[in-house]
């Protein structure tokens, strides 16, 4: 019998995982290939092994899958808009569908953390936060909307503003100027790792359009391709960690008022496929 709901996973895969070891459990004797059977697929074909994999779920086999897990009405309408999110092919389809996944999602556990997911939804939310760090300002969100490169509309300034004071992640000073605190922000368990992946494609965007705006803020932006090693792949890998570290380090022990708001973005993105000792 599965121990957790589907609304508590953001990866359909793992769910998937989670019921066949459950099924196992309970029917005594149960394979991959049976569930491929089960789907309408001869056993010598482990359709589902492949699925668990990474190979993409087809609509045909999403309807079959879901009439095999023998899942609720709404909890059907919430594996397909997790399936979609996970096999979106633009940002706007994945923003969509999360909007859907959070308005379907049955947890209680999960809706109580709404509010800190919404933090991770938007680039600009950690934006406004840092840039209140840079100057004084109090409730101003046409000043704060056209101080952010791209800017964004007076009223999304506004709504930040609420957010970030809600959360505790910034407060009024004596001089009632909105500035951050020190407290940290970690995301929810349930969408963890698909919200760091769609905070990152805004973040990766700020880049492109900063590539296209012919007036642009003094910046650096420095891209390579290379052929390398397995050791060479590890050792870049070990470089990159080293320099983020480093990053963090001058941020922190940086004494001097903070006067820019800048995005730091490091990226080793293989263009060919990982070759398998034989």
């Amino acid at each position: 019998m599965m121990t957790h709901t589907l609304y508590e996973y953001s990866d359909f895969r793992a769910y998937l995982r989670d019921w066949f070891e459950a099924e196992k459990k309970r029917r005594g004797k149960f394979s991959k290939a049976d569930v491929s059977r089960l789907l309408g697929l001869p056993n010598t074909r482990n359709y589902f092994s492949d699925l668990l994999g990474g190979k993409e779920l087809s609509d045909t086999f999403l309807e079959r899958l879901i009439g095999l897990l023998a899942l609720a009405r709404d909890e059907a309408k919430y594996f397909r808009a997790l399936v979609g999110f996970q096999q979106a092919s633009t940002p706007e389809i994945r923003e969509t569908l999360l909007d859907q996944l959070v308005s379907l999602n049955r947890s209680p556990r999960v809706q109580l953390k709404d509010d800190r997911l919404e933090y991770f939804r938007l680039w600009w939310h950690g934006a406004i936060r840092a840039l209140l760090d840079t100057g004084n300002f109090s409730d101003e969100p046409d000043r704060i909307a056209k101080a952010l490169v791209p800017s964004i509309t007076p009223g999304q300034a506004r709504d930040s503003l609420a957010l970030l004071a809600q959360l505790g992640l910034i407060q009024r000073n004596a001089n009632n100027f909105w500035k951050p605190t020190d407290q940290a922000v970690t995301s929810p368990e349930g969408l963890r790792d698909e919200l760091l992946i769609e905070l990152q494609l805004q973040q990766l965007d700020l880049v492109r359009k900063s590539l296209l705006k012919k007036k642009a803020p003094r910046r650096l932006i420095a891209t390579n391709v290379v052929s390398v090693s397995p050791d060479g792949f590890r050792h870049l890998l070990e470089r990159m960690e080293k320099a983020r570290s480093e990053m963090r380090s001058i941020v922190h022990k940086d004494t001097d008022p903070a006067e820019r708001v800048c995005q730091i973005v490091l990226a080793l993105v293989p263009l060919t496929e990982e070759k398998i000792a034989s």
